[in-house]
């Protein structure tokens, strides 16, 4: 199933930025979420939702808004990554970026993304409030051989640009994708400014997705960096203990 404003009426100019939501069998989320993002829809942004077959009443609430979400689609997918896919290969905006479950977009900057795609910049990141509790500010350089230094949430990729996620990956296709990317551009700029919130599970620290993190390393700069990648995760894993015993 699909539908969405794009079937009733024709944009006379391309959006700047397209938000990118995908969700599955989480129609309470999904309806909250919208209700945070629909508002930022307009002239200069629009709003793509891929649901991946939910059977929970997610279809007859992206029904419901059909008039307030650009595109929207409903089908099976493989996973999360795919369903981003779906998402990127629907979008019609100069910039993307990913606000899914659990997250809330708080800010658009939209005259400076205006600026830097006219520029022909790549990669915008910016900072992401995570847990109401700490802001995550993105770094750039060596850093992302053997770490994610741009949040996923608080990123706005070209879309011309963007190489696509590897299906493969269940957690961290978003790692892999920035590593890729990175070899391939230096056209990166930092704004100061939180776009976002994040709320995050834990689901990083599991060996699952430590797999995943070191595949993604090995795979893109090779066996030399996995030592300091292991390092860096270990300290990262003290600092979250440490945190959360102080909470």
């Amino acid at each position: 199933m699909k539908g969405g404003c794009r079937f009733t009426k024709t944009r006379a100019v391309r959006p700047i930025v397209s938000i990118i939501v995908v969700v599955f069998r989480d129609a309470e989320e999904l309806a909250a979420l919208l209700q945070n993002l629909c508002p930022f829809r307009g002239s200069d942004t629009e709003l793509i939702v891929i649901d991946g077959g939910s059977d929970d009443g997610s279809v007859d609430t992206l029904s419901s808004n059909s008039d307030r979400i650009d595109f929207w689609l409903s089908e099976p997918d493989t996973g999360i990554y795919d369903a981003m896919n779906k998402g990127i290969a629907a979008a019609c905006g100069e910039y993307l970026i990913h606000i899914n479950a659990g997250d809330r977009l708080l800010y658009l900057p939209l005259s400076t993304l205006a600026n830097f795609a006219a520029n022909g910049i790549d990669v915008v990141c910016c900072r992401v409030l995570e847990d109401g509790a700490r802001q995550y500010t993105p770094r750039s350089g060596w850093l992302i051989r053997i770490d994610n230094p741009w949040h996923h949430q608080g990123t706005f990729y070209r879309r011309q640009a963007h190489l696509g996620y590897d299906p493969s990956y269940q957690v961290f296709g978003d790692f892999d994708h920035n590593q890729r990317l990175s070899k391939l551009t230096n056209s990166i700029q930092f704004l100061d400014a939180v776009v976002a919130t994040h709320r995050t599970n834990g689901i990083t620290s599991n060996n699952y997705a430590r797999r995943e993190i070191y595949r993604s390393i090995r795979t893109n700069f090779g066996w030399l960096y996995l030592a300091p990648a292991l390092i860096r995760f270990g300290v990262n894993r003290l600092r979250r203990i440490h945190r959360l015993s102080r909470s």
